[in-house]
């Protein structure tokens, strides 16, 4: 799947084009430019490879990357499911960098939230973002192969005009 969108965004405009990576889910470009979106003001990159410096370190990559002036990671951002193991190693090799988990509900990041609580050495670390209600359902379905939106942002919270489509959403966190 690809997405070519048309984005104006806090004052700004940018044309992001998506392309699904192998085994991505069908809706899980939508989320990831929700993320974008969300985190417009960082700057984000949404082709981030594992050539970059900043991902020397990594055998994986963001669904979301943002990095500071120096071109060390600031913001790495996952959309959906996403192991334990993963982000111990993010943590461990990133240790300053704003990490943001963003699930599709608020069940799902309550029990990630538990799991963190739980298991991990560092559940601080680790700032999880839900979508209320059905609030992701109703923007993948806005969400096409080409994309508009127009509208507001700020790290929790999007209002905006996808395809036509209002959308208020106020991520909650866990």
């Amino acid at each position: 799947m690809k997405i070519r969108c048309d984005l104006r965004v806090n004052g700004g405009s940018r044309k992001p084009y998506l392309v699904s990576g192998p085994n991505e889910p069908g809706d899980h470009l939508a989320h990831r430019l929700a993320a974008y979106v969300l985190f417009w003001d960082a700057e984000p990159l949404l082709d981030a490879t594992a050539r970059m410096p900043a991902l020397a370190a990594f055998e994986f990559v963001p669904d979301l990357l943002a990095l500071d002036d120096a071109g060390a990671i600031k913001l790495w951002v996952e959309c959906g499911t996403i192991t334990l193991h993963k982000l111990t190693k993010i943590t461990r090799r990133a240790p300053r960098c704003r990490l943001v988990v963003m699930k599709e509900t608020e069940r799902d990041a309550a029990r990630l939230r538990r799991d963190l609580e739980e298991q991990f050495d560092r559940p601080g670390k680790v700032e999880i973002l839900a979508w209320p209600g059905d609030s992701y359902r109703r923007w993948a379905a806005a969400v096409a192969d080409k994309t508009e939106a127009f509208g507001e942002a700020s790290g929790l919270m999007i209002n905006a005009v996808v395809n036509e489509t209002p959308q208020l959403v106020e991520f909650k966190r866990f």
